[in-house]
């Protein structure tokens, strides 16, 4: 598991499993996003086992499946709802934490300059440049 900082209270990663989530907590994470659809790769952990094992930790849990090439205005105002409404700090996961950053840059574009969005998603490992083209 990583922790890729883009703000203090937003921190996402690629794939986590059911022995992250109480590190998560000691970390202070109030709330996971979950933005990865179940079997989108063989083998992979249930959003389901992931869920029921933050909430059993007293975590808040929002799964929010998306596709990255296909993030609609939907997709970007739920996220910023789930967002506004979610205790803080959030962490949020998907397979490699792209579709976390881009949901977050995507929802931040009217309130930062998309300079400052490229650069805090760019100094947590994530090129979001073709985003916003």
């Amino acid at each position: 598991m990583m922790l890729n900082k883009i703000i203090d209270d937003y921190v996402v990663s690629d794939q986590i499993t059911k022995e992250d989530i109480e590190q998560l907590k000691e970390a202070g994470f109030k709330t996971i996003f979950c933005n990865r659809p179940d079997n989108e790769e063989k083998n992979q952990v249930t959003v389901k086992s992931i869920q029921d094992k933050a909430i059993e930790s007293g975590l808040n849990f929002i799964h929010q499946p998306v596709i990255g090439s296909q993030i609609s205005q939907n997709d970007i105002d739920q996220f910023s709802d789930y967002y506004d409404a979610a205790e803080k700090p959030i962490f949020a996961y998907c397979r490699t934490g792209t579709r976390s950053s881009m949901l977050w840059a995507l929802s931040e574009s009217g309130k930062r300059s998309i300079d400052e969005i490229l650069q805090l998603t760019s100094a947590a490992g994530y090129n979001l440049s073709n985003l916003f083209r």
